[in-house]
């Protein structure tokens, strides 16, 4: 990895996130780019113009006020700054557009039911929308190095092989194993040692193991599954429209990234996804 993206809206829910990007990659060369998009609620007025020049240097002071906090913390690190106008999915889409990222670092709250309200139509809309790997940090979550990552998985093969590269990445910079847990519906046929063994030529140089969970209850059996397994990360793939409805339906994602210790890892299959949203 080389370019990660840190969005914030200035909240410690935010900054939170970015300190334990921060402190995950410290020992690694690459450039952090601080990110806030900010927009007009309306258009109608005839100070348009001063109005977005107004909130520009809002923006920028409060991005020079975020690294001055962050660059405390971590001095060697290097973070851009940037500052850009717009709905926060269409700024993002045109930064991808006209710029490389290998990993776009967000924060979710999980508290109060206003909390909770706001993860679903934030977090969940940002994991919706942007088919780019996007790492959800929950809002109490501090950084400790994970004994082993989580991959929650139906078993089925990945359409791009590079997609994966930021848990193979990860897992390789961790060296921390990776414990697949398979969350296969019953009426779902595979040959199971078929499909672990096509996964596993995907992670040369990794400890992979394949777990089954019994629990009907998905999420309640990964958090299970972790907290035996002491798994610091869950990371999952965007790539089965039925799977991802069942894993990612707000009120799901909400539970899983309600544990402050389970941050979570989302990967797009772009071959799968177009039809998924």
């Amino acid at each position: 990895m080389k370019r990660i993206m840190l969005l914030t809206d200035f909240s410690d829910t935010a900054r939170n996130a970015a300190l334990y990007a921060l402190k995950m990659f410290e020992k690694e060369n690459m450039t952090f780019y601080l990110m806030n998009a900010y927009d007009l609620e309306f258009s109608g007025s005839p100070y348009v113009v001063q109005i977005q020049k107004e909130l520009e240097e809002e923006s920028m002071k409060a991005l020079n006020d975020e690294y001055d906090i962050l660059h405390r913390r971590f001095p060697e690190a290097k973070i851009e700054l940037l500052s850009l106008f717009g709905s926060l999915i269409e700024v993002i889409n045109k930064e991808l557009t006209e710029n490389a990222y290998d990993l776009i670092v967000l924060g979710c709250r999980g508290e109060s039911a206003l909390e909770n309200f706001l993860l679903g139509s934030r977090a969940y809309e940002v994991i919706k929308n942007i088919e780019a790997p996007i790492f959800v940090i929950p809002k109490h979550a501090k950084y400790s190095k994970p004994e082993t990552i989580a991959f929650a998985t139906d078993l089925h093969d990945f359409e791009d092989d590079r997609m994966i590269d930021p848990i193979r990445d990860i897992a390789h910079m961790l060296h921390a194993p990776l414990l697949f847990v398979n969350v296969l519906d019953e009426e779902d046929y595979l040959n199971r040692i078929e499909c672990e063994e096509k996964i596993a030529e995907h992670f040369p140089g990794i400890n992979v193991s394949f777990n089954f969970i019994e629990d009907e209850d998905i999420v309640k059996g990964i958090n299970n599954f972790m907290e035996e397994n002491e798994a610091g990360i869950v990371a999952m793939v965007r790539h089965n429209a039925g799977m991802f409805e069942r894993l990612f339906h707000p009120s799901i994602t909400r539970q899983m990234v309600m544990h402050p210790e389970y941050p979570m890892l989302i990967l797009h299959d772009h071959g799968k996804t177009k039809n998924a949203k």
